[in-house]
């Protein structure tokens, strides 16, 4: 019986050996500088040589998140409770644009910044409210009559935000709050930014009015802080690459770049990261949730999976049975911009390889991103046209061009014919859809680039919207692919 009882404490104390040593594993940690002579064109690689999965985070010139506080450590640059503010509520509006897609999802703040790179209002303030929350202010968000903005306390005071429409409201230099505004409406004419094109909304009644129509705006505390984090898993002779540019004919959505997983032929396992899966290229099976889908056989099936999921899919068994089977993730495209010189910041449970590759995109149809939200240059010129134009009651482009616009081009000297020329081209995409209000204010948004935009800026912008529309289209494909085949995808 000792005997035994000996054998016994023998492999406790061993197995304790194994699991302390494991767990005392030093982390790799490490910074690479990856320089290029072709950014347009640059991969980066990171590499699992090991036999073991490893989980990692990474960041690229500072971007890429591994947590809330994270994206605070990045991005205050003060001590004042107003500045530290301020630079989070920057850092936000720089990182996000207004689209209303994927929105059932929840909000996921990591999900969002680090996959998405867009959301709708509601979920924008209530991200930069978790973001405020977590850097020790209290903060809200105020529900108005079909916008959705935030108030953040500090200085024994509450102050409002709308990150969505990238500002705020100041009045003898102090942000203002909700509870000033609609006491004074006046004091929306007070100093605000003019300098991003998604200000433009704020000049118009429809905007104040959401303010001034209290009867039914709600506030909503934002009670816990975030512990969300961004950890990745790359599996034994894997590889995690990206950014690879969006593709206008088969992307759903061009504005967003995208990360590539590389798995080896034989692989068969769980994958689980943060990132919004969109394809599968390659041949072999996916497994979500115990269906089961054959690639490509069945892409069109999981596609409908993916994009009427009203849940993030987070975990994902394969089966590769091809070299080339790649899961396809979304990326933020504002964190995936390559410069001549870069920083990539690993953190991983073992070593990664890490390079960066020059391909070359020889599809004529690969674009840069690109969101009318991110033209703001052309801000001042939306501004101007929402000042001098009269659209009311218009129904088309064609329509605003031939009543007011042709004149406004021969006065300040703008080639007419250009501008004709691309209103017919969008107008054959909007008069396609009923929905399209033309009264709407991203409309002067839309003719500051038609007026102003480059050629290559025009173009991505017809064929961002050509896409989005299309996109509707495919969800009610996919829809009808849903209810035809229920049994197989749900």
């Amino acid at each position: 019986m000792k005997k035994y009882f000996l054998l016994f404490i023998t492999l406790l104390i061993s197995s304790f050996i194994v699991v302390f040593f494991n767990s005392t594993k030093k982390r790799y940690i490490k910074d690479f500088i990856l320089t290029t002579n072709d950014s347009s064109n640059a991969i980066v690689y990171i590499s699992n040589i090991t036999q073991n999965k490893v989980k990692f985070n990474f960041s690229l010139n500072g971007k890429f998140y591994s947590s809330l506080n994270d994206f605070i450590r990045q991005n205050k640059n003060s001590t004042d409770s107003e500045q530290i503010v301020l630079d989070l509520f920057n850092a936000q509006i720089k990182s996000l644009v207004h689209e209303n897609l994927f929105n059932e999802r929840g909000v996921m703040p990591l999900l969002t910044l680090n996959s998405k790179g867009f959301a709708i209002c509601g979920r924008q303030s209530e991200i930069f409210c978790q973001i405020a929350k977590n850097a020790g202010f209290p903060s809200r968000k105020i529900s108005l009559n079909g916008h959705v903005v935030s108030e953040v306390f500090y200085y024994d005071k509450w102050h409002l935000f709308d990150v969505d429409r990238k500002t705020y409201f100041k009045s003898n230099n102090t942000i203002l709050s909700y509870e000033k505004i609609i006491k004074d409406p006046l004091l929306f004419n007070q100093k605000r930014s003019k300098n991003y094109i998604a200000n433009v909304t704020t000049i118009f009644k429809k905007y104040n009015k959401k303010f001034t129509t209290t009867n039914d705006n709600k506030f909503i505390n934002i009670k816990k802080n975030n512990t969300d984090t961004f950890l990745l898993s790359i599996p034994p002779n894997s590889i995690f690459a990206f950014p690879f540019l969006p593709d206008y004919k088969t992307d759903f959505y061009p504005y967003n770049t995208k990360a590539k997983l590389f798995v080896p032929n034989g692989f068969n396992g769980t994958i689980r990261n943060p990132l919004i899966l969109i394809n599968v290229e390659g041949t072999g099976e996916i497994k979500i949730n115990n269906v089961k889908f054959t690639i490509p056989k069945d892409l069109e099936l999981l596609r409908a999976k993916l994009f009427l999921s009203k849940q993030f899919i987070n975990q994902i068994n394969i089966h590769s049975t091809s070299d080339s089977f790649a899961l396809v993730y979304m990326l933020n495209p504002q964190f995936t911009i390559i410069y001549s010189k870069n920083k990539l910041h690993l953190n991983a449970s073992d070593s990664l390889k890490v390079s960066l590759i020059q391909i070359k995109n020889k599809s004529k149809s690969i674009i840069k991103p690109m969101h009318i939200e991110l033209l703001n240059q052309y801000a001042k010129f939306a501004f101007e046209l929402a000042n001098s134009l009269d659209i009311s009651k218009l129904n088309s482009l064609e329509d605003i061009y031939k009543k007011n616009l042709k004149s406004y081009c021969i006065k300040h000297l703008i080639d007419t014919n250009m501008v004709y020329k691309r209103i017919i081209h969008l107008n054959k995409i909007l008069n396609n859809y009923k929905k399209i209000n033309f009264n709407e204010p991203i409309i002067f948004s839309v003719l500051s680039i038609v007026l102003y935009a480059n050629n290559e800026q025009f173009k991505n912008m017809y064929l961002l919207y050509y896409k989005y529309f299309k996109y509707k289209e495919l969800i009610f494909k996919y829809k009808k692919i849903k209810y035809q085949k229920k049994t197989h995808i749900q």
